[in-house]
């Protein structure tokens, strides 16, 4: 069994895509000295952003390395790796936004030992599950030829930097159940003793965990105190509840077991997931050619991540932290801020799931360049969110969606 310091140096919403290019064959062999580098302090939502900036021999003073890979820490490991050659602050920009803008996450130094050591980690994670690295990899090899291993407090230093302090019981317990669901022994070690299984839940991976409520159940003399929790769980298409007992002392979880578990139909799913969702509809006054002209001022500018689909592009803006997993109640979706949806229709969609935030996002349109080509032509409350099934229908107009299933 592992202890909390064997996660580095020793041996994760949507798939990103990898940019093909990369160094020449003379720029590989150019030397590289380290200038910084960070990894986000995610680990304990299962990915992990990392970034290094390196100057290279013989090139100008503005033509540096920039690498970015992103990793998950349950199933595909070391997935993606992107990079830009100078120092053009949007191309950076870009490619930091949408491998860290979902995350929520603070950026933590790392030296050249330590980030050297996380990657050998990693490719070592891949290698042991036959899991290919990115590509382009002679452009980042050097990180990992040789091999750097790194020392238990090192191990234990990078642990804490990627996974950050514990502030409650609640939070303890959320991470736990969502590392152990998702079958990532190295992360639920980090957050319990010794003694404590940590394959109570490996039956159900790969499994999501949507939604959890913590009640007390008891509380012990030595200061430890005893949860139940009664957790939503989707597996390839089916859910589930689970029931579990947790203890928890000094934010730590010092005992765990499995209780019980039943089937819970999707129309039942969706109800335990249910909550109100506020919309607003604009018109855009702005040809195809001069909206992809200014599609930054949905990404960078707005701080989204945007994903394609059939009927339109989905901007998704995130809280900056995930203080959600801090909450008796934990819901997934939770560390949405809202979404922006603009439809090949010519219509933005802007939607989120309480009226403070539609008013952020409402706001962040009206101070944006795109103000002046926007009319809002509606406003909704609905009882619960209907502008993912728009996005996943054959509808290409929200107003024709609306007065269909109205009429159903």
């Amino acid at each position: 069994m592992r202890t909390d310091t064997d996660e580095v140096g020793d041996l994760s919403r949507p798939k990103l895509t990898v940019i093909e290019g990369g160094l020449s064959a003379t720029m590989e062999k150019r030397e590289k000295y380290f200038v910084s580098a960070y990894i986000t302090d995610t680990r304990l939502m299962g990915v992990l952003s990392v970034y290094a900036r390196w100057k290279l021999s013989g090139m100008d003073e503005d033509c540096d390395l920039h690498q970015f890979f992103y990793i998950d820490c349950e199933e595909a490991g070391l997935e993606t790796y992107r990079s830009v050659m100078g120092n053009a602050p949007d191309d950076i920009a870009y490619i930091e936004q949408s491998l860290t803008g979902g995350l929520g996450a603070k950026k933590v130094s790392l030296t050249e030992r330590e980030l050297k050591g996380v990657m050998t980690y990693y490719r070592r994670f891949n290698e042991s599950r036959g899991l290919p690295l990115p590509e382009n990899y002679r452009e980042y090899s050097f990180l990992l030829e040789p091999p750097t291993e790194l020392s238990a407090d090192e191990k234990k230093k990078v642990m804490h930097d990627m996974c950050g302090d514990i502030k409650s019981d609640y939070q303890a317990v959320n991470y736990f159940l969502m590392r152990c669901f998702g079958r990532d022994h190295a992360g639920g070690r980090y957050l319990a003793s010794k003694n404590v299984p940590l394959d109570l839940y490996d039956d159900y991976f790969p499994a999501t965990f949507l939604k959890n409520v913590i009640d007390t159940d008891r509380s012990f003399d030595d200061g430890a105190v005893s949860y139940l929790c009664e957790s939503l769980i989707e597996q390839n298409g089916h859910y589930e509840t689970v029931i579990s007992n947790v203890v928890v002392k000094n934010k730590k979880i010092v005992a765990a077991k499995k209780c019980s578990n039943f089937a819970v139909s999707a129309a039942e799913a969706a109800m335990m997931l249910a909550k109100p969702e506020f919309v607003t509809v604009y018109e855009v006054m702005l040809s195809e050619e001069d909206m992809e002209n200014n599609i930054g001022e949905l990404t960078v500018n707005l701080n989204t991540v945007m994903t394609s689909h059939d009927n339109g592009r989905m901007f998704m803006a995130f809280k900056k932290n995930n203080d959600h997993v801090n909450e008796r109640i934990f819901r997934l979706n939770n560390d949405v801020k809202g979404v922006y949806f603009l439809t090949d229709y010519g219509q933005l969609i802007a939607s989120a799931y309480s009226l403070a935030d539609i008013r952020y996002l409402e706001n962040k349109l009206r101070v944006s360049m795109l103000a002046p080509y926007l009319i809002v032509t509606a406003k909704y409350e609905f009882k619960e969110p209907v502008l993912f099934e728009f996005i996943q229908s054959d509808f290409e107009d929200f107003e024709d969606f609306l007065d269909f299933i109205r009429n159903e």
